[in-house]
This record gives structure tokens, sequence and C-alpha cells, in this order.
């Protein structure tokens, strides 16, 4: 805060010249602590302080393949194709299965050495075709937690399953669907 003061002098002419001068010496040391008492000082700083950012490189995923569930034999009652993520191996039921099948591959192809990266698939999308849309559903990965560290020197596969619902009397053709898969940084 500041202070301010003033002092009033009362000097009384008296006893000669000398006495004159000790006064006006009192009265100028008094004003001149007024003066001090009176002044604030306001210290201030200034710092300079950093920014940094520190940018990875873009996650991309690339997908070796897609969910093939094989060729099917509709039937009068319709059925489920099941193919888990851990296997080429899908049970079918309430259809024939013929053939072979195989799970969705895909795997983390650039991100930064050693760093965690979140994967999940998602939005499964109907299959649609010639015929009545049919349900892809149930989709899971063998990388259960979703987490993997990426490795350039060894990319890791990760496998896809999921469950496909047939219609009864499912119209003969060719149908496609599609599902997300979203790499992201941990």
């Amino acid at each position: 805060g500041e202070c301010s003061g003033a002092f009033l002098i009362f000097v009384r002419h008296s006893k000669g010249p000398e006495n004159m001068l000790n006064k006006i010496k009192f009265a100028f040391a008094m004003s001149a602590v007024a003066a001090a008492m009176g002044s604030t000082a306001a210290y201030a700083d200034t710092e300079t302080a950093t920014a940094t950012a520190t940018i990875l490189q873009a996650v991309e995923v690339t997908v070796d393949n897609g969910i093939d569930f094989g060729t099917i034999a509709a039937s009068a009652a319709g059925g489920t194709v099941t193919l888990p993520n851990a296997s080429n191996t899908r049970t079918c039921t309430g259809v024939v299965c013929i053939g072979t099948a195989s799970r969705a591959a895909f795997h983390v192809s650039n991100a930064n050495d050693g760093s965690v990266i979140a994967i999940s698939v998602g939005n499964p999308q109907a299959l649609t075709g010639p015929g009545a849309p049919m349900t892809l559903s149930a989709l899971s990965m063998s990388d259960a937690d979703g987490l993997i560290t990426f490795d350039s020197a060894a990319l890791e596969t990760v496998y896809v399953g999921g469950q496909l619902s047939i219609g009864a009397n499912q119209t003969a053709g060719v149908y496609n669907g599609s599902f997300d898969v979203t790499a992201e940084y941990q």
C-alpha cells in the first residue's frame, strides 16, 4: 500500500541564527523521511516459459482380407454361420456350408515403435445382394483386450470373426457388407 504523510514543522525564531539553521536541517531531514515513507517500490519480474509438442506418426491399418463366410446353401428355415476369430473353422446352424471360409485379418502398418495402439471393430453393415439383407453381428477380435504394442519389425496380425444370419429361402447370389476397424494411440 501507499504511505503518505505530511509533517508540519513550526519554526520559532529564537535564540539566534544557529538555532534556526539546526531547525532547518531538522525540517529537511524530516521531509526526506516523509518522502521515503510516502513512496512505494513496485517489484515486477518477467520470465519466458516454453511450449512444446510431440507429433506422432499417423496410425495406419492395413486390411489383409475381410471376413469370407464362404459358400452357403440356403434352407427353408434359414440359419446362422459363425466364424470365430481364432480359426477359419465355421459353425453352420440351419444351413449347409460348402468349401472353406476365412476370418478377417488386418495389421497396424504405421505408428511410432513402442507405442500402445488400441484397436476396435464395429459398425457392422448388413450384407446386401440380390435378396433380403443378411445381418452381420457378433464381431470379435483375436486380441481380446484390443491393445497392441507397435513394432515395425514384427507387425502383429489381428483376426476378426463374426456371425451371419441367413434368411429363410435366401435368394441365391453374392452378398457384400462391411465393418469398421479403428486403431488409435493410447
